[in-house]
């Protein structure tokens, strides 16, 4: 057999590990078994190649030297395979220790298992910087549904040659942002049906060392292995099939694990105990007494196998498909910004009927979402609704894994949110290929005493990623100016394009409408702190002393939070009406304006709504909703100030505009004018075709899947 070093600034550590693999030839030739070294040197440094030749082949039947220069692990050890001539391989690295019976047993489970198995020791022992101790177990009790969340085995790999000849290590250096090619190599094993086995008895001694190329790997990757066959949604499926059957219904909990204090009690065995005898004898650092405390666990992960149960189901659902276009969202409800996306989504679908979508919505929402609100070419994939259990990072996890198996080269369509925004943050570096598309809609703000404060979050990821992004879309032209005037810096890649809103009437029904005089106002939005539902309390007060006859009727409910509607029976004048799920379907000939509070907005969807229903609007001077209503054309604008002064600036519009039928009408005609010429339906198609083209793909028509219908 062929044991494959593989080096690189290993220095005085490499002694020992020679030391150890040489104790451990010396015991197979007594077992009849013949060991080749095969040591890789990937620029490694002089105290290596000194210790190397200064220790010379003494021990092994045969030694061969090889240079590299890959600067990179998987090569390395790819290059040292390939000048093995041993019927078994088992790669090492220089600054470990083996038991002195690895190689023998390891060869005799080899023989007996045949070439489709691989083969691990049975027990890690980690010392150094930090100290632990693993128990390894067979891939029939871990199960390949484990390997989406994490890596059950290791890099020191036995196995017969002609696996090596068909798998290689794969390329994941530091500029990659991939990382563990031993992850990556042991994925394509089970994606190929190998096996995966334990030698018993059997250590590997692993030194925890600072500068290491796994502490390396661990800081400057994304702790992702690269695209990987067993991922593939229908390889996925394939391979553990019957794993799932068996514990889906059991959340991933896997029977007859020893328990830890038994597992302890193995380590009294006569092989363990001279084994860890000999490692001390060779390194100190090596505490045989250390074992009887050490914390113990094993590749078996509960977690790790429940997470792979949710991939098998939602592989399912996905059924081989491949994507062109990816959305990111947080969930889809009745938001302006959820509008905004299905519309985006709809004009997509027009352009190019045969492309495919996937929709992740990654958040949870505390009321009913509506994921059908798709066009019939998107699957919906509903993580925070379907698979609640799922913790942020695994839903990060299971929806990059999607991107690479079927949607390496689609356009990625980011919507603010945090599943979004710490998705991309944390993958960035590997998405390279496919261009992603933010869609930005204005700034977190809030209104003091000393005048609006903007908030820094939404910006900074603006400043910090848009040099990664194809484009940022936006809903206002008042943001592309500020953020291009505060940033500089890739100017070109920001895209105006209004929401989409056709008139609910013509111009000439809602004139006449605006005659007569209702004495009731309309407000309807989400009762989120941004959105200033406390600041109606304060309005209606005011409104009592100048205008007592009038009064305003509340729609809407909380979306992000909590809100008392209770409030609104402290007064007369204000009633709440309940949450409403359509602006479309309240009475709006019952009012004679709609009002609008809110402390920041891109271009408000429900002021859009009101607009297109023929009702006049008093908005305030936020984001761009200076772009849509003009003051005294079409509506009333108001400045954004401290609550007492805009509730007195609100009541005061209320009043005028309730008063006077000529301003109604002149308001409503030139609200709709402006509606149809800047957001009509004609416009916001020629738009979508103006920043993302024509057709994108030629695929076959699928239908809507939606995950809750499984």
């Amino acid at each position: 057999m062929s044991l494959v070093l593989a080096l690189h600034r290993e220095g005085p550590l490499l002694r020992r590990s020679l030391l150890s693999l040489r104790e451990a030839a010396a015991h197979s030739r007594a077992h009849g078994i013949s060991t080749e070294l095969v040591a890789t040197l990937d620029r490694a440094d002089e105290p290596t190649r000194q210790v190397l030749r200064d220790f010379g082949a003494d021990g092994f039947d045969a030694w061969t030297v090889i240079e590299t220069d890959h600067g990179s692990l998987g090569p390395s050890r790819n290059s040292g395979i390939e000048r093995a001539s041993g019927r078994f391989i088992k790669t090492a690295d220089g600054d470990d220790l083996i038991s002195l019976n690895s190689i023998t047993a390891m060869c005799r489970v080899a023989e007996k298992a045949g070439p489709g198995q691989i083969v691990f020791p049975q027990f890690l022992y980690a010392f150094g910087q930090t100290s632990h101790c693993w128990e390894y177990f067979p891939l029939e009790k871990v199960t390949p549904l484990a390997f989406l969340d994490t890596h059950p085995y290791i890099s020191r790999v036995f196995a017969h040659r002609t696996i090596f000849q068909t798998l290689r290590y794969a390329d994941v250096s530091s500029k990659s942002g991939y990382a563990y090619e031993d992850w990556h190599f042991n994925a394509e094993c089970v994606a190929q049906g190998l096996g995966m086995t334990i030698a018993s008895d059997t250590i590997l001694f692993y030194r925890q060392r600072s500068g290491s190329l796994l502490e390396e790997a661990n800081s400057n990757s994304t702790r992702q292995i690269p695209p990987c066959t067993l991922f593939d949604t229908r390889t996925w499926v394939r391979i553990t099939a019957d794993d799932y059957d068996r514990l889906a219904s059991s959340g991933g909990l896997i029977p007859d694990i020893p328990e830890e204090q038994a597992r302890y009690g193995r380590f009294q065995g006569s092989l363990l105990q001279a084994a860890l005898m000999a490692a001390n004898a060779i390194d100190p650092a090596i505490d045989p007494t250390w074992i009887q405390t050490a914390r113990l666990g094993s590749n078996v992960d509960f977690r790790s196998v429940a997470v792979g149960i949710a991939y098998h189901e939602i592989c399912k659902i996905i059924d081989g498909q491949q994507f062109d276009e990816i959305f990111l969202l947080p969930f889809i409800s009745t938001g302006g910004a959820d509008r905004y996306l299905r519309d985006v989504m709809q004009a997509l679908y027009h352009i190019s009927p045969t492309a495919r979508m996937l929709v992740v919505l990654g958040e949870t929402l505390a009321q009913d979402g509506y994921p059908d609100r798709v066009p019939p070419n998107a699957t919906v994939l509903d993580l925070g609704s379907e698979w609640p259990h799922l913790a942020m990072e695994e839903r990060f996890l299971v929806t990059l894994k999607l991107i690479q198996s079927t949607a390496p080269t689609a356009r990625l369509h980011l919507r603010a949110s945090q599943f979004a925004l710490e998705f991309y943050s944390k993958f960035k570096s590997v998405l390279h290929s496919n261009p992603a598309i933010f869609y930005r809609f204005g700034d977190v703000a809030e209104v003091t005493a000393a005048g609006v404060v903007v908030r820094p979050w939404g910006f900074n990821f603006v400043a910090d990623h848009v040099q990664d992004w194809w484009l940022v879309v936006t809903d206002n032209e008042n943001i592309i100016e500020r953020d291009r005037e505060r940033i500089g810096v890739r100017t070109e890649r920001w895209r105006f394009l209004p929401a989409c809103h056709a008139p609910d009437l013509s111009i000439s029904e809602a004139v006449a409408r605006a005659q007569t005089r209702k004495r009731r106002v309309l407000w309807a939005s989400r009762l989120d702190p941004e959105k200033r539902p406390d600041l109606l309390l304060l309005i209606a007060s005011e409104l009592a002393l100048r205008a007592p006859d009038i009064s305003i009727d509340v729609f809407g409910s909380a979306v992000l939070s909590k809100f008392d509607v209770e409030i609104f029976s402290m007064l007369a004048n204000i009633s709440y009406c309940g949450p409403f799920d359509d602006f479309r379907l309240l009475e709006h000939g019952d009012y004679d304006a709609f009002v609008y509070t809110s402390s920041y907005d891109g271009m408000a969807n429900v002021v859009l709504e009101a607009v297109a229903a023929g009702l006049p609007v008093i908005a305030p001077d936020v984001g761009g909703l200076g772009e849509m209503i003009i003051d005294g054309e079409s509506g009333l604008l108001l400045p954004s100030r401290e609550d007492h002064v805009m509730a007195a600036a609100y009541a005061a519009a209320i009043a005028r505009i309730s008063n006077d039928p000529e301003l109604r009408q002149r308001l409503v005609e030139g609200a709709l004018l402006r509606l149809i010429d800047r957001h009509g339906p004609v416009a916001f198609a020629e738009g979508v075709r103006g920043i993302f083209g024509g057709p994108v793909a030629k695929h076959e028509r699928s239908s809507v899947m939606i995950a809750s219908d499984r």
